[in-house]
């Protein structure tokens, strides 16, 4: 029995230091990665980009409820009720459109805000400017709320003043 106590407590030294050698080499390999350039550290706590959104070959339309504002004149308040759509071949607009509906009524409502009738209706005359216009106040309205919305096109489907 002693033999075996003996052998065995011989060993144990030679196991811890095999270990001591099996863990100084795994040190020094993953030091000798980092410092090399093959191992990226940084890498491995970034979120992975995105795939690249694949557009749609049609356009994609979306459809927002009917916006009314006030207008000014002089001896009475008229009306202006607005249909718009949306348009863009991103699949992702039409879910960031109703995400975002509440800034897209805001901006149009301070777009709109305290404007006179005739200056409103000399817009009207220019219609494709006035869309550029609605799209860029849309698109920079999400934007500061840190959003995107992907609006190509605005198309004014309805107006009415009164």
């Amino acid at each position: 029995m002693a033999k075996t106590k003996d052998a065995s407590s011989k060993k144990v030294p030679a196991l811890i230091a095999a270990a001591v050698v099996a863990l100084l080499a795994l040190i020094g390999g993953g030091a000798y990665a980092v410092t090399s350039g093959t191992l990226d550290l940084q890498s491995l706590f970034e979120e992975p980009e995105a795939p690249p959104v694949e557009l749609s070959e049609k356009p994609l339309f979306k459809k927002l409820d009917k916006f009314v504002v006030s207008l000014l004149e002089e001896r009475r308040t008229r009306y202006m009720m607005l249909e718009l759509s949306l348009v863009s071949h991103d699949p992702r607009m039409p879910e960031q459109a109703d995400q975002m509906n509440t800034v897209i009524r805001n901006a149009l409502l301070h777009y709109f805000n305290g404007k006179e009738f005739a200056a409103v209706r000399a817009e009207l005359q220019d219609l494709t400017a006035l869309q550029d216009t609605l799209k860029n106040k849309l698109i920079a309205a999400a934007a500061n709320y840190g959003e995107t919305l992907a609006v190509e096109e605005i198309l004014l489907t309805n107006v009415v003043v009164q």
